[in-house]
Order: C-alpha cells, then structure tokens, then sequence
C-alpha cells in the first residue's frame, strides 16, 4: 500500500495544558502520546504567523508579527500571502492537499470546496464547531482518494484567548479529538504540531471581542483571558524529536523527498 500521511496542526494546543488538563477530554490524542510519545517544542517567540511560517517554510520571518500591516495612522490591512518572501512545503510539492493553514488570514487552501469559518478567528462555541466538522470533512474526502493532507485548526487559541478552560471548551476537545482518531485511522503515517501553548493571564470568566474599525469582518480580541505560551506540542508516528519548529518542516521535506522523488 502506499503511503500517505496527514499533518494535523492545532493553534495554540499547548504541551503543558494538554499533559495536565486536556489529555482527559483527547482520549484518542493521549493514547497517541503514549504509544508514539509527545514532546515539547520551546517556541522561543510565541507569535502564530511567525510559528506556522517556521513549521510550514522552514524559516523565521522575524518582521512577522502580526497579520496585519498598517498603511495609515490607524488604518491597518491583512498581510497578503504573496508578501510573505518563502517558499511553503505545498511549494515544492504540488501534490499536497492543504486546508485551513493560518500563515494568513484567512487561512490558505488549495481545495475549492472549503472556506474558512469566521475568517479564520472563530471565537464563538459554534464557530469552533463549524471549524472543527468543516475540517473534518474535507480532510477525510482527500485521504479516502489517498492524497497527503495537511489540515488545521485554529479554534483552540481563539477560544482560550477569551475564555477559561469550561464544559464548553471540553465538548470542543472532545469533538476534535474523535476528528484526529478519524483522520490518522485513515493515513499510514502522522504529525501532530502545534504552533505554541496559552497561558492564564486574568482571573475573570470571560474576555471581550469586537470588530476592528478598519476592517468590520475582522474581530479582535479588547480582553485577553489567556495569551500564548511557548510551549508548542509534537507528536508523530514518525519516531523523530525535532528541537524547533523549523525542524518540523526539514521532516516533512524528507518524507516528501522520499515518497515523491
């Protein structure tokens, strides 16, 4: 049989809160731990445009902070994929289906059957939801014809930035981690990265969200709940460490290099 692998990326699914909290609500993503073993990567710079750009090109574009770039005093736009000076592991092998990558937003896919849910920020309980099944099942209809996929979920650091860990957000764990055991039971090889993890920084229920002036669709986050970490999570059926984010990308390059060459 030929091989084929998925590569499931997670935004802001930290090593530290899933080792110590969320592995109960991801039965499947701990039995996966235990069997392969999981391993922390120090981020250094937990800025996500950044990380995913590590993960996904190898390199660190260390202007890259934000997925906007101002134009006026307090006019902002969204930063274009073309401005964004690397080449993507999807770059250099054409044959990789990818879906919902934030190395901008909204997310970049090569399938004409997904869009991104709430441009990439779902904030909300049902927004995650979306994402989550939205994922799921574009994700599985690529696998069944035996394509390599690369897929994401952006839910996991939207959500925490406005919300403490709650019932809520274990339902949502609970749901994406049936989609993990359903998308790896269908590839013959596996990554699981996150781009870094999410620390507590206010007691209060609840923050605040609300559409940027410039940009109406676009809503930002006015009362953080968590912020990033730099504790980003990695596990692979692949037996391999990697130590930084860019090592992540120099796996995918091998494999792909093997199988495609």
């Amino acid at each position: 049989m030929d091989r084929r692998i998925v590569i499931i990326g997670i935004d802001g699914l930290g090593y530290k809160y899933f080792t110590s909290m969320f592995k109960n609500y991801m039965p499947n993503l701990a039995r996966l731990a235990v069997e392969y073993g999981i391993h922390m990567i120090d981020v250094k710079v937990a800025i996500s445009p950044r990380c995913w750009t590590r993960i996904f090109a190898g390199v660190d574009v260390q202007w890259y902070n934000l997925y906007i770039k101002r134009v006026r005093d307090d006019q902002w736009r969204l930063i274009r994929y073309d401005e964004i000076p690397v080449k993507w592991i999807w770059d250099y092998f054409p044959q990789i289906i990818y879906i919902n990558v934030p190395v901008v937003l909204p997310p970049v896919s090569n399938v004409p059957d997904f869009r991104p849910v709430a441009y990439g920020l779902p904030y909300t309980f049902f927004e995650a939801w979306r994402e989550i099944n939205t994922v799921r099942f574009c994700a599985r209809k690529y696998l069944e014809q035996d394509r390599d996929v690369i897929c994401c979920f952006t839910w996991v650091d939207r959500y925490l930035h406005i919300n403490r860990p709650n019932m809520s957000l274990y339902r949502l764990l609970h749901e994406m981690d049936e989609v993990i055991r359903q998308l790896v039971e269908l590839a013959t090889d596996f990554i699981i990265v996150s781009d870094h993890g999410m620390k507590l920084v206010r007691d209060e229920p609840a923050g605040e969200i609300k559409p940027r002036h410039d940009m109406p669709y676009i809503r930002t986050v006015t009362k953080a709940i968590h912020d990033h970490d730099t504790d980003a999570l990695f596990i692979s059926s692949l037996k391999v460490r990697p130590q930084r984010l860019e090592d992540v990308f120099t796996i995918m390059l091998n494999y792909f290099k093997t199988k495609y060459h």
